[in-house]
């Protein structure tokens, strides 16, 4: 099998403008396939880290300012990490992929929102730059830069938007041709 072929046998789309086809190479089976590995590895981890320590998350949680010390962001600290869990599990495995993929995409989303909005409280109170703000977002991999934080929640997302939008595959290995 040629490179070409190799890269772009998930089929082509037409171009309506230009009247030839394009290829979406996100779409191919291995691209969806290392996007699923990843998606899988990183949100396993993460709630490997959180399942056992709940108060922990849930003060991680507190940090945000989005919930106060109520039973809901206690729920949160014990849900979140299992839904985590399962969603990797499920991307392994190929059993409620879209489902997976759709609650990754809006948890990557709503990730993306809060870092913002907690690095934006942190230059303001303590006026410092954006390249310079770093804490533990709890997200189970430790103290991070809010930037490299968001670039990294940011490329989560277009991975679960890549696998909610492609053709499904029931297992980790797709069939053959």
């Amino acid at each position: 099998m040629e490179l070409k072929e190799l890269l772009f046998e998930t089929g082509t789309v037409p171009d309506h403008r230009t009247g030839q086809r394009s290829s979406r190479l996100f779409h191919h089976r291995y691209v969806i396939l290392g996007f699923r590995l990843l998606l899988a590895g990183v949100f396993i981890y993460a709630a490997l880290q959180k399942i056992d320590k709940p108060r922990l998350f849930a003060d991680e949680i507190r940090m945000y300012g989005v919930l106060s010390e109520n039973a809901l962001l206690y729920l949160m600290a014990i849900i979140l990490p299992w839904m985590e869990l399962f969603c990797g599990i499920s991307l392994l495995t190929g059993f409620f992929l879209r489902g997976s993929a759709a609650v990754l995409l809006v948890f990557n989303a709503v990730f993306i929102v809060v870092i913002a909005i907690r690095t934006v409280g942190i230059m303001s109170s303590e006026g410092i730059a954006f390249r310079d703000v770093y804490f533990d977002c709890g997200c189970g991999f430790g103290i991070t830069y809010a930037w490299k934080k968001l670039i990294e929640d940011s490329i989560l997302l277009v991975c679960s938007l890549a696998i909610l939008t492609a053709p499904v595959y029931r297992f980790v290995l797709p069939p053959g041709k």
